[in-house]
């Protein structure tokens, strides 16, 4: 999906995920996320999906050269969400298990605004987007969505902040005890 910068560059939402993924750039590669630990990975999903929280509760949803980049923001979001539901309900830690469902539950009670930009909530919790989709929605039903004072997109960052600092303090404990190394020869 492309999505258009104030100087009007072009990018896609990929460019969204590598800054949600930042700190590991490969836990956003399907390819790659077998390389990585359930822990790791549980680490890199919700400090992404935190970030990609807080970024759709920081735009300027009247700017109207903001509603690409809204758009390929909800598209990482989209797969960042999904990755994060992946790690944390794989994850040996039942906070992380007990957190995967709130961000199922939080999602399922916003079926209806989320299928109206093209999203629908997949039987195991993870959601799908359609790009056509999403792609039409204008900003004041993204805003009424992912705006700073809507009770779904607050929720989501308060979540993932929780969920984040909760994978954080398990990572670190895992490399502490020796527990998270990988070796392959």
């Amino acid at each position: 999906m492309s999505t258009r910068v104030s100087s009007a560059t072009n990018l896609s939402a990929t460019y969204f995920m590598r800054n949600f993924y930042s700190n590991n750039r490969d836990a956003m590669k399907s390819s790659k996320r077998k390389e990585y630990s359930i822990t790791e990975l549980a680490y890199d999903d919700l400090t992404a999906l935190h970030r990609a929280a807080k970024k759709l509760k920081n735009y300027k949803y009247s700017d109207d050269e903001n509603t690409d980049n809204i758009r390929g923001t909800v598209m990482a979001l989209v797969d960042t969400y999904n990755n994060s539901i992946d790690s944390a309900s794989n994850s040996s830690s039942s906070s992380m298990k007990r957190y995967a469902k709130q961000l199922k539950k939080l999602a399922s009670k916003y079926t209806d605004e989320l299928e109206d930009i093209g999203i629908t909530i997949n039987k195991d919790g993870t959601l799908k987007a359609n790009e056509e989709l999403v792609k039409k929605a204008d900003a004041d039903t993204l805003n009424s969505l992912f705006g700073n004072d809507n009770d779904f997109t607050s929720s989501l960052y308060r979540v993932s902040r929780q969920m984040s600092s909760s994978s954080y303090d398990d990572y670190y404990t895992s490399l502490r005890t020796g527990s998270n190394i990988n070796l392959t020869v």
